[in-house]
């Protein structure tokens, strides 16, 4: 047998095993039964990562529904699991109590708020799947209505717009890493939000007129980023600003935020956490 035949056949069975073994190892992790956990630590371990995995991942957490990204009085849940139940301190001395339950994808499922008059509005959400573009936000239920989202989908496979039936819409932009870099929001009787992001963390916000900068408190123990203070901005200047003070657990999650608006005292929220 031809020895240079030999080689090319050789090479083309270690090829294809090669490929085998990817594509083994990324349905692994792009699976509608992987944890969040799991897939956040191959992605914090693993530096070249196999784009449709990196899709996945991307699509998964920029559902506007996961802890990642869901907002509660500006402050995020920072991709927790499990249920979270808050305690909210209003500056009067008024309380509200609030429960939010997500799945161990980091996905919201249900959510309990308190309005100011004492009652309650419990919304439910539900996800589609398929193995190509991951997770995505399906419906929203409360007693009073339910919304339902559609997908669209670029042709790399990211998901860069989610429409929902009762006008709403949101419209992300990746940059070239496949990151998000900007998140426009619209919603029916509510002026635009436009969402600026660098490493996964909202730096600027634009709402209606009004122009807004985060800025975070680098923690070296959990290597995450934790909300300080939101300065509204005129021109230069600032002419508001939100603070801050939190506590955080072992796993890097809020447990109890102080907050003030222009050095005065508004609200403190604690927070404890079950699996």
């Amino acid at each position: 047998m031809n020895k240079k035949f030999v080689w090319l056949a050789l090479a083309a069975i270690m090829t294809t095993a090669t490929i085998h073994a990817q594509d083994t190892g990324t349905d692994y992790y792009c699976s509608e039964n992987v944890t969040l956990e799991t897939l956040a630590n191959y992605m914090d371990t693993t530096g070249n990562r196999h784009p449709r995995l990196q899709v996945f991942y991307s699509n998964l957490v920029n559902n506007p529904t996961h802890s990642y990204r869901i907002e509660h009085f500006d402050v995020g849940f920072n991709g927790c699991t499990g249920r979270v139940d808050e305690n909210v301190v209003m500056a009067n001395g008024s309380k509200r109590d609030n429960v939010f339950i997500f799945n161990d994808k980091g996905l919201l499922t249900q959510s309990t708020i308190q309005g100011s008059k004492g009652n309650k509005t419990v919304v439910s959400y539900t996800y589609s799947y398929n193995s190509v573009h991951g997770f995505t936000l399906k419906q929203s239920k409360s007693k009073s209505k339910a919304i339902n989202y559609a997908p669209m989908f670029d042709e790399n496979g990211y998901r860069v717009t989610i429409k929902g039936d009762n006008g709403s819409r949101q419209d992300y932009t990746f940059n070239e890493h496949g990151h998000i870099a900007k998140l426009v929001i619209n919603q029916p009787g509510s002026d635009k939000r436009t969402l600026v992001y660098q490493d996964g963390y909202v730096i600027r916000e634009e709402r209606g007129s009004r122009v807004l900068r985060y800025h975070y408190d680098f923690d070296t123990a959990t290597g995450k980023k934790f909300l300080i203070a939101i300065k509204e901005l005129k021109g230069a200047d600032v002419i508001h600003e939100r603070t801050f003070k939190y506590s955080i657990d072992t796993h890097g999650r809020y447990t109890r935020v102080e907050i003030a608006l222009d050095g005065k005292h508004e609200m403190t929220i604690n927070r404890t956490y079950t699996k």
